[in-house]
């Protein structure tokens, strides 16, 4: 962790706008996609809205994350995330791709560590965004990437997506691609909602009310 994310969680402030984001779409007995599960906070609050009924599946890209946060799930007596080590990507046969590691774990990405006190990459299971989809059949995704959400959320196919919170990541992506984005989601019938819940994360539904 860095003192930013220190102090956030400290303040109970931390990743506020994906919680407030939940709030607003995720429902009982929802299955939620979670991609970055982190920490796995997002994952804890996700679980918890949709309940005993419902269930997340969290990916999470960087292996040295995956016992602490299974450890902080079960500490909260949270049973219904499947949390899967891989990365998930807009191919049919997906090959590993490598994660590019940063001094804080919450900077890490696919796209690179430049700037981000780089600490080399590792290898890392890739699994196919469409097969997962079919699948799961999803209602809700959550996706906090690092920037690799220009690969993913263009590329959705049509899905059992009800509502989507995503958080953008301007400082790694162009207006451009960032457009790319909102115009892939609206492809799929998904729009931004007003009011955002804050920061650079966006609530995108099938409706005016998630």
């Amino acid at each position: 962790m860095n003192d930013e994310i220190l102090f956030l969680i400290s303040e109970g402030l931390y990743e506020l706008p994906e919680i407030t984001g939940i709030s607003r779409t995720v429902r009982p007995g929802d299955r939620v996609l979670e991609l970055g599960a982190g920490l796995g906070i997002i994952s804890a609050f996700a679980a918890r809205a949709a309940g005993p009924t419902g269930k997340v599946r969290s990916y999470e890209a960087n292996p040295v994350l995956i016992q602490d946060t299974r450890a902080f799930l079960a500490s909260n007596m949270i049973d219904s995330v499947d949390l899967v080590n891989a990365i998930l990507v807009a191919e049919e046969d997906p090959h590993p791709r490598h994660l590019h590691l940063a001094g804080s774990f919450a900077e890490s990405s696919l796209l690179g560590a430049e700037g981000r006190n780089p600490q080399g990459t590792v290898e890392v299971p890739a699994a196919s965004l469409f097969a997962v989809l079919a699948d799961f059949r999803p209602d809700v995704l959550i996706c906090d990437i690092e920037g690799a959400e220009v690969e993913l959320l263009p590329a959705l196919p049509p899905s059992s997506l009800r509502a989507a919170v995503v958080e953008l990541h301007p400082d790694r992506l162009t207006p451009t691609q960032i457009q790319s984005i909102h115009d892939g989601m609206s492809a799929q019938g998904l729009h931004r909602q007003e009011p955002s819940p804050g920061g650079t994360v966006e609530i995108y539904s099938r409706s005016s009310r998630p």
